[in-house]
């Protein structure tokens, strides 16, 4: 068991499920993320909270047809208009400290979510922990209660056992871009949640996905913040972090049968990093 924040402690089970303690007693018991969402064969939806969701026809989503994954912020939004996702995705621990009220919006909802993202929301506000199914999800090279690997030795370590990552070509001593095949044994997490769910949904078997509101802009949110406005640092992280990470996935996903449109009209991201993700038929 590791210190995490104070009273919260985390133990690692086998298959991946992990417990979480507060205080010496066991608050939550986790599932691996394949059991949580066993598999997805729908086609699917990734909601972020750029003020361009707003503008979206919502009507189709209400035959249910398609599978909504939420990330942070979303469900506030989408309760708005009757609308409840089947997954949420957190991996920021800012968000779950200070935006925990979100959770709310989508009672019961199946939440991935990050190590230290789910430490802070169980020490802030744990009965949105307790109210729905969890997975924990870790960093690709931020492994729970292990050290860094050094390229070498990660890019060894991935070949032996049958390249679950997609690492690039060129230097990166942290580690720190790429794209995982099994999200269950860790995503890159790219500075945005939207990355980090298309690992999750696609390695869950995802085929057909669309990306909604992810303007990274700092331009707001679809939600009204008030007093409580987060501040943004997506612009600050485009270059370094965003946009090589999905070059990453554009290079992963080419030759796959897998769609990703971007629906947003004011996203930076060049669109061809999304049109060319998708083969030939």
């Amino acid at each position: 068991m590791r210190y995490l924040a104070p009273g919260i402690i985390m133990q690692n089970g086998k298959d991946r499920n992990v417990s979480i303690y507060k205080h010496g007693h066991l608050l939550k018991k986790c599932l691996p993320l394949t059991e949580l969402i066993p598999g997805i064969s729908q086609p699917t939806s990734i909601i972020a909270t750029g003020p361009s969701a707003l503008d979206y026809s919502w009507d189709e989503f209400r035959n249910g047809e398609r599978f909504l994954i939420a990330v942070n912020g979303a469900p506030t939004m989408l309760q708005k208009i009757g609308i409840t996702p089947h997954l949420l995705v957190v991996t920021d621990r800012e968000f779950a400290l200070s935006g925990a009220k979100h959770f709310a919006a989508a009672p019961g909802t199946p939440l991935a979510i990050e190590f230290l993202a789910a430490a802070a929301l169980a020490f802030t506000a744990p009965q949105f922990l307790l109210d729905r199914p969890v997975a924990i999800i870790e960093r690709v090279n931020m492994w729970y209660g292990l050290p860094a690997l050094n390229k070498q030795t990660l890019t060894r370590m991935n070949e032996e056992s049958g390249q679950p990552f997609f690492l690039p070509a060129i230097a990166d001593p942290a580690c720190r871009i790429g794209w995982s095949y099994r999200p269950e044994l860790g995503v890159f997490s790219s500075r945005n949640v939207v990355f980090s769910s298309l690992q999750i949904a696609i390695g869950l078997g995802a085929l057909d996905l669309e990306i909604i509101g992810m303007d990274l802009g700092g331009s707001g949110r679809s939600y009204t913040e008030g007093q409580d406005k987060r501040p943004t640092q997506l612009q600050e992280h485009y270059e370094s972090y965003i946009l090589p990470s999905f070059q990453i996935m554009h290079k992963a996903l080419t030759g796959r049968r897998v769609k990703v449109a971007n629906l947003s009209p004011v996203c930076p991201l060049p669109a061809e990093i999304f049109t060319a993700a998708t083969p030939e038929d």
